[in-house]
C-alpha cells in the first residue's frame, strides 16, 4: 500500500463494501464493482490490517476462532462493514426515488472509491453524474481505473476540489452542472470530520446551487459520541480516529437537527436513529451485523424560497 497513505480511508471503505458483496449470502448493499478497483497485493493488506485488529476491538474473542478466516470476519461484520454498506444502501435508495421525481443530476461529495457510476443501468439518458474529491484522490481515481481496463461512463465527470481553494460551484459549472435542475447531493462519512461553521457553510452553498426540492443525504454522529456514555465501539473508533489524525469534530442532538440547519434553507426530510436503521436494513441477517450506534442517516430538502 506504498504511496496510497492519502486515499487509504477509500481503500478501507472499497474493501469493506467488496468483502460484504462477496461473503454475504443476503447482502444489504451488493457493490459488486469495488472488487474491480482493487489490486491482489492491497486485498491482502488490507486482509491482513482487519484480521489482526481482532486483537485491538476484543483480544479475548480471538481465542475462540479457529482461524484468520474466522477473525476477519467477525471484524469486518462487527467493527466495520454494516455503516459503510448501510449508509450506502440508504443514499442510493433515496437516490433512486428522487430519479423518479425527475431528479438528472447526482453529485457525490467525498467520492473517493465510490463505484456508483460503474453499476448503474437503465437511467434516464440525460443522467449526469459528478463525483466531488481532491484533484490527487481523483488523478488516483482515473488512473486506476484505466490500469484495470475499466471504461468512464459517458455520463461521469470527475469535479477535482481542494475545499481550502477552489470553489465548489465554480468547478461543477466548469463541468457541467446546471443549477436550475433539480440534483441530489450525498456526503458519506465525512461530516462528523468537518467543523460544524464549515458544514453549515456546506449546506449553505447546496441550497445556493440547487433549485427548491433538491435533495441532501448524509450521515452524522449523535451528540452522545463524544461522551463518556458512548458505546465501547464509538470509544474504540474516536481513540483509532485520533491516532490516524481525522479527528472527531462534529456531532447533532437528533432532535434539535432541524433548528440546527434553519439558516441553511434546508428543511429535515428523514431522520433516521440507529434503531430505525437496524429495523430497515439488518432485521432478517443471520450473523454479526447491525446498525451503529450514534450513526444516524439524514435526508435534507432543499427549502429556500
Amino acid at each position: 500500500m506504498e504511496n496510497y497513505e492519502e486515499s487509504l480511508t477509500a481503500f478501507v471503505s472499497c474493501f469493506a463494501r467488496s468483502y460484504h458483496a462477496t461473503n454475504s449470502v443476503k447482502p444489504i448493499f451488493n457493490d459488486f464493482a469495488a472488487k474491480k478497483l482493487l489490486r491482489p497485493e492491497e486485498i491482502s493488506f488490507l486482509t491482513s490490517i482487519w484480521t489482526k485488529a481482532i486483537y485491538f476491538f476484543d483480544p479475548e474473542r480471538a481465542a475462540f476462532f479457529c482461524n484468520e478466516e474466522e477473525k476477519l470476519n467477525w471484524v469486518m461484520n462487527t467493527q466495520c462493514v454494516p455503516q459503510l454498506v448501510s449508509r450506502a444502501k440508504y443514499a442510493e435508495d433515496q437516490l433512486l426515488m428522487a430519479i423518479q421525481r425527475g431528479v438528472r443530476q447526482y453529485v457525490i461529495l467525498g467520492a473517493g472509491l465510490d463505484t456508483f457510476a460503474l453499476r448503474q443501468k437503465n437511467f434516464p439518458q440525460d443522467f449526469r453524474i459528478y463525483e466531488i474529491d481532491l484533484p490527487h484522490t481523483q488523478t488516483f481515481k482515473i488512473e486506476r481505473l484505466k490500469e484495470m481496463g475499466i471504461s468512464i461512463p459517458d455520463n461521469l465527470k470527475f469535479v477535482p476540489v481542494d475545499f481550502s481553494s477552489d470553489s465548489l460551484q465554480d468547478e461543477l459549472k466548469k463541468a457541467g452542472f446546471d443549477e436550475q435542475e433539480w440534483s441530489f447531493f450525498s456526503l458519506l462519512g465525512v461530516s462528523m470530520y468537518l467543523d460544524s461553521k464549515d458544514f453549515l457553510q456546506l449546506l449553505t452553498l447546496v441550497s445556493k446551487i440547487s433549485p427548491r426540492g433538491s435533495s441532501f443525504v448524509f450521515d452524522y454522529l449523535d451528540e452522545t459520541a463524544l461522551t463518556q456514555y458512548a458505546s465501547k465501539k464509538m470509544l474504540q473508533m474516536r481513540e483509532m480516529t485520533a491516532q490516524t489524525g481525522e479527528k472527531i469534530k462534529t456531532v447533532f442532538d437528533p432532535l434539535k437537527l432541524d433548528y440546527e440547519i434553519q439558516a441553511t434553507n434546508m428543511l429535515l426530510y428523514e431522520n433516521l436513529s440507529p434503531e430505525q436503521i437496524e429495523e430497515l436494513y439488518f432485521w432478517n441477517q443471520d450473523n454479526d451485523l447491525h446498525a451503529f450506534d450514534h450513526f444516524h442517516f439524514a435526508h435534507l430538502v432543499n427549502n429556500k424560497e
